[in-house]
């Protein structure tokens, strides 16, 4: 079954990108995957962490956290995989955001960005490309 798959920390400030995940997986039809990964640089938030589990809970969606210091090569096998349709992040946070990496790696993947305000922005996909 396709799937929408939301990329989350471990930050209350996350749960505006569950629930816009939440309205792309009705629209699209598509399960919905909230998947967080931390490295070292992160803090532990455990009372965040809890509260993203239960809203993922609330919005039907199933939630995996994973640690990994190479971040960048597990975000690639997990965006990479082929029933994985539509992507829901934050906001790069930089010039040298990962994201940017992901989007110019996975042209055949529909990738949305979630505003702080809530608002949902559709920055990459197959639409995006010129044949």
């Amino acid at each position: 079954m396709p799937k929408t798959v939301t990329l989350v920390t471990n930050q209350y400030q996350c749960d505006r990108i569950i629930t816009a995940a939440r309205r792309i997986a009705d629209e699209t039809g598509t399960e919905l995957l909230v998947s967080g990964v931390l490295d070292s640089k992160y803090e532990l938030n455990p009372q965040a962490i809890e509260y993203l589990f239960n809203l993922s809970k609330q919005n039907g969606a199933t939630m995996r956290l994973v640690f990994a210091e190479d971040k960048i090569s597990l975000l690639c096998d997990l965006v990479g995989q082929s029933d994985h349709h539509y992507v829901v992040t934050g906001m790069p946070s930089s010039n040298q955001s990962v994201l940017y990496d992901l989007w110019k790696k996975f042209p055949n993947k529909s990738f949305y960005a979630v505003e702080p305000s809530g608002e949902l922005t559709e920055v990459a996909g197959p639409k995006f490309c010129t044949a």
